[in-house]
């Protein structure tokens, strides 16, 4: 195989994975929007419990930090501004963002320090632990800052909701991503491997020389037997 068609095996792979990699975003930033709609709301009045938090620690492990910061903050954000939420939507966009590039990062740290899938689950449910409470943190000082009449009484009454909101998710998230086995069929899909492409690229390749030089062969061979006559 020459240089050539490896590099455009290459090319074609890396172009593939990016596109993969913005579908996958898009599916978890709607799917967080849809979760996060599925909410209940806080007995306070401000503020809902929701799920959305759960794809965004699965974006943060499969798809990495910076599509989780999308996921958190795009996602999240739409699903204030549809339930009417809009004073919270500004914060959300930070605070989600903020969420998903923590988890994100921690993985990061956790794939390098790790490749079995016990410990991995493990530290990466700690990870997202970790992101929860930045969420639940963040959103106690927005509460403060948009319910001042109140004296932070609204912030510190839901910052236990969303500690627990947060540590559900950190829960359901390595669940699914390792018991159910979604992780490894996630990289099937995601991660194939560009190998397969050039072996098979290199075996049509060889093929295809070596009938161009039995074709060439077999031409000297008659224009010598013609050059006898």
């Amino acid at each position: 195989m020459d240089n050539k068609s490896y590099r455009l095996s290459a090319g074609n792979n890396k172009r593939a994975k990016r596109i993969r990699l913005i579908v996958f975003t898009a599916l978890m930033t709607a799917l967080t929007t849809v979760l996060t709609l599925a909410s209940v709301r806080y007995p306070t009045g401000s503020g809902y419990y929701n799920f959305g938090d759960i794809p965004i620690f699965m974006s943060a492990c499969l798809l990495g930090p910076i599509p989780a910061l999308i996921t958190g903050a795009l996602g999240a954000m739409l699903g204030d501004v549809i339930l009417g939420y809009f004073p919270y939507a500004p914060f959300t966009l930070v605070i989600k963002a903020l969420e998903g590039l923590i988890a994100g990062l921690l993985f990061k740290v956790i794939a390098k320090m790790t490749k079995k899938q016990v410990p991995q689950a493990i530290f990466f449910g700690l990870g997202c632990i970790v992101g929860g409470l930045e969420m639940a943190l963040g959103y106690f000082l927005a509460e403060g800052l948009l319910l001042a009449e109140d004296k932070w009484t609204g912030g510190i009454v839901n910052l236990p909701l969303n500690i627990l909101q947060g540590s559900i998710s950190a829960i359901v998230a390595p669940v699914l991503l390792y018991a159910c086995q979604l992780k490894k069929v996630f990289d099937k899909i995601y991660n194939r491997t560009p190998q397969v492409v050039v072996e098979q690229t290199s075996t049509e390749n060889a093929t295809t020389l070596d009938d161009a030089k039995e074709q060439d062969m077999q031409d000297n061979n008659n224009a010598h037997g013609n050059d006898k006559f």
